[in-house]
């Protein structure tokens, strides 16, 4: 009965391998740049200088960031991942970086 038991456990499904190089941290790359430079300019319309409008970009997309990955933690079939928050991270500095060469 306990080979049966232990079979089953091995046939279950397993969750796909969170690699460092793969299309979803391309997407988390991109989305979190996106976010950062977006929000900027919207910092910017509200009238923060370039330097503030690039940081409060810089923390809207990482509390975006953040929250997707704590609501993956959450949702059934989903996974957290400190690598998807690396890739945001990688998005972040980018953009922030495009941000504070805009005048």
């Amino acid at each position: 009965m306990g080979f049966l038991f232990c079979l089953c456990l091995s046939l279950s499904p397993q969750e796909p391998p969170d690699h460092w190089f793969a299309e979803d941290k391309v997407k988390h790359f991109f989305t979190s740049f996106a976010a950062t430079t977006i929000s900027a300019s919207g910092a910017g319309m509200l009238g923060l200088d370039a330097r503030a409008a690039a940081y409060a970009g810089a923390g809207a997309a990482g509390a975006l960031g953040l929250w997707k990955e704590v609501r993956d933690s959450r949702v059934p079939g989903a996974t957290a991942s400190i690598k998807d928050l690396v890739w945001d991270g990688a998005g972040i500095a980018a953009g922030t970086a495009v941000m504070l060469q805009v005048r």
